[in-house]
């Protein structure tokens, strides 16, 4: 399937989720989705997750990107030189380093956002991160306060914080 930077596939979180266990790397979920799991009434449109910074781990997280045939997603204004729909077009999974992978991508299987700098660090949210069962994935998502917290604090990303007065969580989140 040939994706075009600005296509926006369904999301569909257990085979996306799935494409990452089998690539065997280390990487816990944030975002949206983490609420949802939680019972947040949201809709996510991305899967956000934040991979172990380890060479050999981003390694397999470009490999992943490859053999999803992902490619950077592109919003208007959004990334610089580097964000333009030519470059977004040209982009490749190597080298397989931090800044070359902390993006969000366009793959079949949804919007896969891989979270670096504007995340805390993956031994940071796997302290109170839990198992998740998705799909018969066992899979990490982070402390749902972690993500909730910062949107409600107005400290989240100015385009989460527009959805953060609409967020409902149950339990012990607010």
């Amino acid at each position: 399937m040939h994706l075009d930077p600005q296509d926006r596939p369904p999301l569909q979180p257990g085979p996306l989720i799935a494409a990452l266990a089998a690539h065997n790397f280390r990487w816990v979920l944030c975002g949206s989705q983490v609420l949802a799991l939680h019972g947040a009434n949201l809709a996510p449109n991305d899967l956000d997750v934040v991979p172990d910074l380890a060479p050999a781990n981003l390694a397999r997280v470009a490999d992943c990107l490859r053999d999803l045939d992902a490619i950077a997603a592109y919003l208007d204004g959004w990334g610089g030189a580097r964000g333009t729909l030519d470059a977004c077009r040209a982009w490749w999974p190597k080298p397989a380093n931090a800044t070359h992978l902390d993006w969000l991508f366009v793959t079949p299987l949804g919007l896969l956002d891989i979270v670096i700098a504007k995340a805390d660090s993956y031994a940071s949210l796997m302290e109170g991160a839990t198992q998740h069962v998705t799909q018969g994935i066992l899979n990490w998502a982070c402390d749902p306060r972690r993500v909730f917290l910062p949107w409600r604090a107005g400290l989240a990303p100015r385009i989460w914080r527009a959805r953060a007065s609409t967020v409902t969580c149950a339990g012990s989140l607010a």
